[in-house]
């Protein structure tokens, strides 16, 4: 993927924050964009931005939490371009509090979103990037799946983490690249994504606004686009949009490596 231009790819989450900017910046490298998200007229709104910059964009309604939906979105892409080279499976939501006050809706919500929609963007593009002869897939997971803060935030993104890395050693043999987008504080929506909750999960004891504070001095969706968009023609198995946080990543596992003594008694221990 070092050559985006004429490239098609799909980014869920596409109608703003971090996906916007993938879009902006697939864009940018010559690339054909099917903009998806779960709300459809910011979806449209940005594909209609790339168009008035000269670029082949459309947009697409999806529910990542929902097959059915997904597979949509493959055929509307496939209807649209031909094909899938890119997906970008970048849709998720944010909810933090008491893991006392965690509901299961709270569970569910988060996790059908932010794990389940990253199972349902691979289990459905995958093929159709095999029928290509290749292609690249970004997970965005975040620096809390490294550095647990949020319960079931946390949970699903470190589930992220661990599955890229499994699918990544699973796809490179046929020339699938896999990338796993770790952000760290960037300016985006997801401080008010309590507003997309379904009425089926609505009981609700953690809350996504709580986020805000943290996030204001973090760098824009469109940064962090860009940064994307060099770790996927890089190839690159990890994606950081903010370095700063190494040492704390590194104080964790060093952390996990001191607590890895064998509690066995007559077990040699061999360091």
């Amino acid at each position: 993927m070092q050559e985006l231009d004429g490239k098609v790819a799909v980014v869920t989450g596409g109608g703003s924050g971090i996906g916007r900017g993938i879009c902006r910046a697939l864009a940018a490298e010559g690339a054909r964009v099917v903009v998806a998200d779960v709300d459809g007229a910011k979806a449209e709104s940005v594909a209609a931005s790339l168009r008035d910059q000269g670029a082949d964009a459309c947009a697409q309604v999806v529910d990542v939490s929902d097959l059915d939906s997904v597979k949509r979105l493959a055929e509307a892409a496939v209807a649209a371009f031909g094909g899938v080279d890119v997906v970008c499976n970048n849709a998720g939501v944010y909810l933090t509090g008491s893991v006392r006050a965690l509901t299961p809706d709270d569970w569910r919500w988060v996790m059908s979103v932010n794990l389940d929609g990253v199972y349902n963007g691979c289990r459905v593009f995958v093929p159709l990037l095999l029928q290509r002869g290749g292609g690249h897939i970004m997970n965005t997971a975040s620096l809390g799946g490294l550095l647990p803060s949020s319960s079931a935030y946390s949970a699903s993104k470190a589930a992220v983490v661990s599955y890229s890395e499994i699918l990544r050693a699973d796809l490179e043999p046929d020339g699938i690249g896999v990338s796993c987008l770790c952000p760290g504080a960037v300016r985006t929506d997801l401080a008010s994504c309590d507003r997309l909750r379904p009425e089926s999960l609505a009981d609700a004891g953690n809350s996504s606004a709580a986020l805000a504070a943290s996030i204001q001095g973090g760098i824009s969706g469109d940064e962090a686009g860009q940064i994307a968009v060099r770790g996927i023609k890089r190839n690159a198995a990890f994606i950081f949009t903010d370095t700063s946080f190494r040492a704390a990543v590194q104080a964790r596992f060093d952390r996990i490596l001191d607590a890895m003594v064998d509690l066995n008694p007559r077990a040699e221990c061999n360091w």
